[in-house]
């Protein structure tokens, strides 16, 4: 389907074909949930929390129930050393860097005691399990 704006309509214009864009993100993100879940099996659980509103209005919507801005995409809840702990994931593609309000609202969780980290491929994963101490038969 070729779109065109209304101007472009009212302007008598030729609709210009629109470029798809890329999902990076997206396939970095289902092979870090997919290696996630596989190395944790059921006695972890790993949650993504889609913070992309589709329109200022939804976005209204969503903030008024409790979305966050800048929100790490992944949690993963399970034992822990101390008992029930509860470690966060950002997915980002190689290349990219994390926005300031992202890294924001991470400094404020890491200054509650939580470890976030940035994943970006199942390398970052596999570290990431490392670090939070998961123990190897879950792995």
């Amino acid at each position: 389907m070729i779109r065109m704006t209304a101007a472009e309509y009212l302007a008598g214009q030729q609709p210009r074909p629109r470029r798809p864009v890329e999902d990076v993100e997206g396939p970095v993100h289902r092979s870090v949930l997919a290696l996630l879940r596989l190395r944790l099996g059921g006695a972890y659980l790993v949650q993504h929390t889609p913070n992309r509103p589709r329109s200022q209005v939804q976005g209204g919507r969503e903030k008024a129930m409790g979305a966050v801005k800048g929100w790490p995409d992944l949690a993963v809840y399970g034992p822990g050393p101390a008992g029930p702990a509860c470690w966060f994931a950002e997915i980002k593609p190689p290349g990219t860097s994390v926005p300031a309000y992202q890294r924001a609202i991470h400094d404020q969780l890491r200054g509650l005691g939580f470890d976030v980290r940035i994943l970006r491929g199942i390398e970052d994963a596999e570290a990431a399990l490392a670090a939070w101490r998961i123990p190897a038969a879950a792995r």
